[in-house]
């Protein structure tokens, strides 16, 4: 089991997308993630979470941000009940690895936690 967080201010997400608008957006979100992020009540808060997630991700994954490992090679959407998924591109080394994440902000900051079992492992 690997596990991966990360923390993001909501200061410093606020002030990129008020500088450059969906061009900062576009750089790490896919367009379903950006639809969901700007139809939530807390926009900054929703895009701050989600940054976060993929960070905590690619921390569980031990690769960082490289090699074929990109911003949008998986997305964080979230299932019927607003709960948060890791949904990989297909064919993506993320897939066939079981992935759970949690977010969280107040109005400061946006946290979240990947946990990441190899396919196969026990939870």
């Amino acid at each position: 089991m690997e596990i991966g967080v990360d923390i993001v201010d909501l200061d410093r997400i606020e002030a990129l997308y008020a500088r450059y608008g969906l061009k900062f957006l576009q750089r790490f979100l896919t367009e379903q993630e950006i639809a969901l992020c700007l139809h939530k009540p807390q926009v900054i808060a929703s895009i701050a979470g989600r940054f976060a997630a993929k960070e905590a991700v690619v921390k569980a994954l031990g690769t960082g941000f490289s090699g074929d490992v990109h911003w949008k090679s998986f997305e964080i959407l979230n299932d019927e009940s607003g709960c948060p998924y890791v949904c990989p591109a297909e064919a993506h080394r993320v897939s066939g690895r079981s992935i759970k994440i949690s977010i969280a902000h107040d109005r400061r900051a946006a946290v979240a936690m990947a946990m990441m079992n190899e396919s196969g492992e026990q939870q």
